[in-house]
């Protein structure tokens, strides 16, 4: 059988595929740019240069889960709300599941499933950030019942750009960006993708509406879920190579750009 193991770079990280002793095959992820820029109203702009991320321990594990494809879970749910999921029998392990995705159809065979990005789990329940519809990526879908089958397996998707004007430097170790902005439109937001194919490189992008002042933003974050109620992996962090102060009417477009390598 086959062993992923996930090496952490200062740049990114090294993904090497082994069986047995030999290597097979070896993935870099990184380096990996960031850019920003303040667009003002009056047609100006601030080129805030770029920077370089961190992968996080957090987002080393979970690249390591999504590329290895280690075992899932299946079974049937005995409760569902809008942000959870309460599989049959709990048994579950605190965390288990972080970053993860569960899927659960909607009703009959013919009706598209929906999915729920896990942020958190208990020993008995999945927190997830809501129900998305993939044919149109919005966090639309119907709940499922509460008796519903469902499915979790890893995702190697961390789309979800937040920032913060916390000051401290980024770390491998953290799990979270300290006391994220939830405020002035600089909350945790969905990137756009883009890629074009057949090149090592693509996109995450999102330009963010700022409706208040927002002082020093120093570090953007890319996470696993589409909130802090359910606040999944921070997968990448980084330190923008300047500060960003923005006030009403400004936007600040923050540009991830991520590289991959065989």
């Amino acid at each position: 059988m086959a062993q992923i193991e996930s090496v952490g770079l200062d740049d990114g990280a090294l993904v090497s595929i082994r069986r047995g002793r030999a290597i097979e095959q070896i993935v870099r992820l990184g380096k990996n740019e960031v850019s920003a820029v303040i667009l003002h109203p009056d047609g100006s702009f601030d080129d805030l240069g770029v920077s370089y991320n961190l992968l996080t321990n957090g987002g080393r594990d979970l690249l390591a889960a999504g590329m290895g494809n280690p075992t899932g879970k299946d079974g049937a749910l005995t409760a569902s709300s809008s942000t959870s999921a309460t599989p049959s029998g709990g048994g579950l392990t605190t965390d288990q599941y972080k970053g993860w995705r569960v899927f659960c159809p909607v009703t009959g065979l013919t009706t598209a499933p929906v999915y729920g990005n896990i942020g958190s789990n208990s020993t008995t329940v999945l927190t997830v950030d809501g129900w998305w519809v993939g044919t149109s990526d919005t966090m639309t879908g119907t709940t499922p019942a509460s008796t519903n089958g469902y499915h979790i397996q890893p995702s190697c998707e961390a789309r979800f750009m937040g920032l913060t004007t916390d000051s401290g430097a980024a770390s491998a170790s953290d799990t979270a960006l300290a006391s994220e902005i939830t405020t002035n439109g600089g909350s945790r937001a969905k990137a756009t993708y883009a890629h074009t194919g057949g090149t090592a490189t693509f996109t995450l992008a999102n330009t963010y509406s700022i409706t208040g002042t927002l002082t020093a933003i120093h570090k953007m974050g890319l996470f696993t879920a589409a909130n802090t109620t359910a606040a999944g992996i921070m997968v990448f962090e980084t330190v923008l190579n300047q500060d960003a102060t923005v006030g009403n009417g400004d936007s600040l477009a923050v540009t991830w750009t991520g590289t991959i390598s065989g």
